[in-house]
């Protein structure tokens, strides 16, 4: 039975579900990375990090998020009607406290900066997916925020074990390398290009508390329920782009989803501010009381900068319609994942 979004219940605004946070010193908590992770990240474009969260984070986030799910945010609405999730919201950090606090205080931005070798980590955007039902065919992700692709470190934490017969994330094994792929896509032919160049697909299976880094050029896919219900099982993960130190904003002409906020950064300035928080070493006082005050949402003004976008960036939105499509459709010459000779290796 699908998980039903109660639609009377949409609110906006600031939530609080006041869940008591994990024990921590006002820093993101310390964790462990041997410099073969960090290799293997820089090698194969994807790394595995087990029990990235303690049992108490763990509890932590999957409280927050069965809160939010029985107190849906208005700007869950859009992706919740498309079917593609269950339960899908952008920008968690800036209307919940529990995931505000979360990226603040938990390993997630301890790891992204011990793989990433930097000294700082800003938050660029961030998404809470609960039960993708269509899965996700091959992609490049590009809604990462208003950053470049060598900036950007994508992260990915599960609250729940993969299940046995469908779930598992797989990518191309050192994809992010390849030349072929305009940065504006999403749906990509691995046949096509120079990702032939590149066989081998690396299939992960992580339990609840794993979590997966990725550079943002890497191919990959997972593939939902043939019934495209998830019935008594969930898949809850909360995902986002971690941004290295001296990064610059890149988002003039691009309609980002999220990038609806009201700022006056241009191309080219160091990406600063509360929109995107710095993390670690440790969250700045004045960011995280500016994301309390709500000035961190979306506005109207950051409203009308990304509509006045897209048509700048219609390769990259045209791009993403595909992915509804795709998702709400079978295309009957795609091939299944079964028929394809590249078989994944199992990461487990």
């Amino acid at each position: 039975m699908k998980l039903m979004v109660n639609a009377i219940k949409y609110t906006n605004g600031m939530q609080d579900p006041k869940i008591k946070c994990p024990d921590h010193d006002g820093v993101p908590a310390d964790f462990t990375i041997t410099q073969e992770q960090i290799e293997t990240l820089k090698r194969d474009g994807v790394v595995h990090i087990p029990a990235a969260l303690s049992a108490e984070w763990l509890a932590y986030l999957r409280a927050a998020t069965e809160w939010q799910i029985n107190n849906p945010h208005i700007w869950a609405s859009p992706g919740v009607a498309s079917g593609i999730y269950d339960y899908i919201q952008r920008s968690i950090w800036t209307t919940n406290d529990a995931f505000a606090n979360f990226e603040y205080y938990s390993p997630m931005a301890t790891i992204l900066a011990k793989l990433g070798e930097t000294e700082e980590i800003r938050l660029s955007t961030d998404l809470l997916m609960v039960n993708p039902n269509s899965g996700f065919k091959w992609h490049q992700d590009n809604q990462n925020g208003p950053v470049l692709f060598d900036d950007a470190l994508r992260w990915w934490v599960t609250m729940d074990d993969t299940p046995a017969e469908y779930g598992a994330p797989v990518y191309l094994k050192g994809s992010h390398k390849n030349k072929s792929v305009k940065s504006d896509a999403v749906f990509v032919d691995i046949e096509g290009g120079d990702l032939v160049d590149y066989p081998e697909q690396l299939e992960f299976r992580p339990k609840a508390g794993d979590m997966i880094v990725w550079d943002a050029r890497s191919i990959h896919k997972i593939d939902g329920p043939e019934s495209k219900d998830w019935g008594v099982m969930k898949r809850r993960v909360l995902g986002g782009t971690g941004v290295k130190k001296g990064a610059v904003y890149m988002g003039e002409d691009r309609a980002l989803f999220s990038d609806m906020s009201t700022h006056e950064l241009r191309d080219g300035d160091i990406l600063s501010g509360p929109q995107w928080p710095r993390l670690y070493p440790s969250a700045v006082p004045s960011e995280m009381q500016a994301r309390a005050n709500g000035e961190c949402s979306r506005t109207m003004e950051g409203f009308l900068r990304m509509s006045g976008n897209m048509l700048a960036s219609i390769g990259e939105m045209a791009s993403w319609t595909n992915v509804l499509k795709k998702n709400k459709a079978v295309v009957e010459d795609e091939k299944p994942a079964e028929a394809d000779d590249r078989q994944p290796v199992n990461q487990q």
